[in-house]
């Protein structure tokens, strides 16, 4: 990221900003109050969308743990299925299909996608703890939203999933991201780390040296550069146009751009033309305010019952308070007859909400969030068969959203990555195979992908079973397998690196060897019996001439 650190007060770019944020809130307000109870009752961690300040807090509170903990399973297995850093969920290949089959791109591929992987370990960036966070927006607000950068003279790469309530977007006619507003608070001093002190507005550099701790308002604009000029230098030389802009003094503080959209929006369930789509919360969400409001209601029934209003004839039977105290003695509770003086207000008749109740719209918000299919760990009786085919049975159900956040959230951001370590010099060059203008495509390895794969795999281990029986009637039969192909399958089943394998050049070679070998072996076994038989002849001989 190239930028210029230029101080211009009551800027007109400034003033766009801060517009496109206005405009842009305005146009998702019918999302943002059904988010805000979702982020009440489903993901506390969020909220802020229809308060001014996101970090505030919240005064009402959920009274049932119920759809936290179903979207809290879902956002994991998500993470774990998608994004798992245990396995290699990620891998870089070129487009051309005959091309791949070369060796030296195969392992060049290898070693590529090593490395990007290696960027998203904790040592390097924060994407993996950015990821789950990024699951659970997704997960229930059906969007989210993600920013990367380098860190110049880190050595690290910064990922962080940024509130919705901070973040707003728009779209171009094909649904792609195209333009992003965020706005964030910080306070003057913490605006000088990021910034520097002569590229904020006097005002600013003040609250700084005072050491204020209120916090101001900074907007994010990144967009489409339409100046752009391939080869320019600095920020008129980028793809995407990036203003920070200083609402104190409406002044853009920093001027710079970038070669990719570094903002990621992924959407979980959206229709053409829509902006932001809508998630399992959203399906979630009119059974956790009936489960919220059953809680709510059973709770007051229940302090009724243990703790009813009591009824007295005056002060004088009552304490001044009007509280009666557990163990208390209460004088003048009854008359000089035995009769009660003090009744309770018998007004709980129950209010007819069954457990069975309950549970069936916690069931729903259960099976919003598939709970039966992400939650097979700590199931007694099941086969590693049977949970495979749960697990693709799971892939299938949300093979379509899954491949939405493919292509908007995982794809993207490798290709960014990859660009990232290619201008920085952390990538190796091609192989001389590779001619220029091959695309590379990023492919997810989805935990679907794997198991697909391993069957596969699987039914190439069952055909050579099969064949080998009957090959003893028929040895034919086994020349139909090619032996390359059987090896190359078996390889993409297992998920082995490629350079496990030789390429088929050098494996003839070695082939050829062996062989040849074997030849000179067998050449040397018959000159040996040759020359026995000849001694054996002469000695022959011999004796007969001596008879």
């Amino acid at each position: 990221m190239k930028h210029e650190t230029i101080l211009i007060e009551e800027d007109p770019r400034a003033d766009e900003a801060i517009a496109r944020w206005d405009e842009l809130k305005r146009d998702r307000a019918h999302f943002e109050s059904d988010w805000e109870e979702m982020s009440r009752l489903i993901r506390p961690q969020r909220g802020g969308f229809v308060s001014a300040d996101p970090g505030a807090a919240r005064n009402e509170k959920a009274l049932s743990s119920a759809p936290m903990i179903a979207q809290s399973n879902f956002a994991s297995g998500l993470y774990g299925t998608m994004t798992n850093p245990a396995n290699r969920w990620m891998s870089v290949a070129v487009s051309d299909p005959e091309l791949a089959e070369f060796h030296s791109v195969k392992l060049w591929q290898n070693i590529v996608s090593d490395r990007i992987l290696a960027s998203f370990r904790p040592s390097i960036s924060s994407f993996y703890s950015s990821a789950i966070q990024m699951f659970g927006d997704l997960s229930t607000f059906g969007n989210g939203a993600q920013y990367d950068e380098v860190r110049d003279g880190e050595g690290k790469i910064l990922d962080v999933t940024l509130s919705l309530a901070e973040v707003v977007y728009d779209i171009d006619a094909f649904g792609r991201v195209v333009e992003v507003v965020r706005k964030f608070k910080i306070t003057a001093r913490a605006a000088v780390d990021m910034f520097g002190l002569d590229n904020l507005p006097k005002k600013v550099q003040d609250m700084a040296i005072k050491g204020s701790r209120d916090k101001l308002d900074f907007f994010h604009h990144v967009q489409k550069n339409m100046d752009w000029q391939k080869g320019r230098i600095g920020p008129g030389g980028k793809l995407w146009a990036s203003l920070y802009v200083c609402a104190e003094g409406r002044a853009v503080v920093r001027n710079s751009g970038y070669d990719e959209m570094p903002f990621h929006a992924p959407r979980w369930e959206v229709d053409t033309g829509q902006i932001y789509g809508r998630g399992p919360g959203s399906t979630a969400l009119p059974s956790a305010r009936v489960v919220n409001r059953m809680e709510e209601t059973n709770l007051r029934a229940a302090m009724k019952a243990a703790d009813p209003t009591l009824l007295a004839p005056d002060r004088e039977a009552m304490p001044i308070d009007g509280v009666v105290r557990p163990g208390e003695v209460l004088y003048g509770g009854v008359n000089f007859q035995g009769q009660k003086m003090i009744h309770s207000l018998d007004n709980y008749g129950g209010t007819g909400l069954t457990i069975e109740m309950a549970d069936r719209k916690m069931e729903d918000i259960r099976d919003a969030f598939h709970w039966s299919l992400m939650n097979l760990a700590g199931r007694t009786g099941i086969t590693d068969l049977e949970a495979l085919d749960r697990q693709e049975a799971n892939m299938r159900l949300m093979a379509p959203h899954m491949g939405r956040v493919q292509e908007e959230y995982l794809a993207p951001k490798i290709a960014r990555r990859f660009n990232l370590l290619w201008r920085a010099g952390q990538l190796p060059p091609p192989p001389p195979e590779l001619k220029e203008g091959v695309g590379l495509e990023a492919r997810y390895e989805s935990a679907a992908a794997q198991a697909q794969r391993s069957a596969e795999g699987a039914s190439v281990i069952r055909l050579v079973n099969d064949l080998a029986p009957l090959a003893q009637i028929k040895p034919r039969l086994m020349d139909r397998l090619s032996a390359d192909d059987l090896v190359e399958t078996l390889h993409e089943a297992r998920g082995v690196p490629s350079r496990v394998l030789l390429s088929r050049e050098a494996a003839d070679k070695i082939g050829e060897q062996r062989a040849q070998q074997e030849q000179n072996q067998q050449a040397m076994e018959m000159a040996q019996a040759g020359g026995g038989v000849m001694k054996d002849m002469a000695q022959a001989q011999a004796a007969g001439a001596v008879a």
